[in-house]
């Protein structure tokens, strides 16, 4: 396996563990404790993980995300299939939102021929992507974190409640056996609560290594939540949260 991509299944199970020893690390990568030493030394002096006494942790502090560059070559084949998933919920017309993710910026292959779509987001490189394939696009202003490319903050929010749309497409960094779905960053929390409040179908874009985890900050719950779209099984306690709420959705496209 190379450097690059030992990083990147590092960060792989930090996010789905939310920490790791170096013990464990050793065992699930093959590779020396020497060797996952100095990967974890790397991926902190690069501002993706944060070591600790004998493993490392997620960074979880918002001005320390793990950049986005980075995360964008996380699970991409996943993320490509929830996109081809989600786009066909997508109909000529509509106005759609999506969030800062990672996940959401692969819609925009599958919407570019879609007519007369106009897409609002908070993300300066989701906007970006949009306008290099002439979808017409609304981005809300405010204080960019530099790790993420998001706009945040008052005046974020402000934008957002001024707008109304069709569907929106949001992920986030988990969610547990209750429904309750959570992320790390309070800033951008607030932001998709938000646009969320104003939009006639949610649906939430999640590739299942973050089922059965929680964080500290929640965005919703299931309830809240019309339609789950995933690369994978989804968990039976979620799918019978979903149940009960009475959704369109169904175990494939949960």
């Amino acid at each position: 396996m190379s450097i690059n991509l030992r990083h990147k299944e590092i960060l792989n199970i930090l996010e789905k563990n939310g920490a790791v020893s170096i013990r464990d690390l050793v065992s699930m990568l093959y590779v020396s404790e020497a060797t996952v030493r100095r990967d974890l030394t790397t991926l902190e002096k690069a501002g993706s993980i944060k070591r600790t006494f004998g493993g490392a942790k997620p960074i979880t502090d918002t001005k320390n995300q793990i950049p986005l560059s980075i995360r964008e070559s996380l699970d991409s084949r996943a993320k490509s299939e929830i996109c081809k998933k989600a786009s066909l919920l997508i109909k000529e017309g509509d106005t759609i939102f999506l969030d800062g993710s990672s996940t959401a910026q692969y819609l925009v292959k599958y919407i570019s021929n879609i007519k007369d779509i106009v897409v609002v987001t908070y993300s300066i490189k989701t906007a970006e992507l949009m306008c290099e394939n002439h979808i017409k696009t609304y981005c809300a202003g405010g204080l960019m974190l530099e790790n993420s490319l998001v706009c945040v903050g008052n005046k974020t929010v402000e934008f957002a409640n001024t707008i109304n749309t069709d569907i929106c497409f949001i992920s986030c960094k988990g969610v547990d056996r209750d429904g309750k779905f959570t992320d790390t960053s309070e800033e951008e929390t607030v932001i998709r609560k938000a646009f969320m409040k104003n939009c006639s179908f949610r649906v939430m874009l999640m590739t299942q290594n973050k089922f059965n985890s929680k964080y500290l900050h929640t965005l919703c719950e299931a309830s809240e939540i019309d339609c789950l779209i995933s690369d994978g099984d989804i968990p039976t306690t979620l799918i019978e949260r979903f149940r009960k709420k009475g959704d369109q959705t169904n175990e494939q496209d949960l």
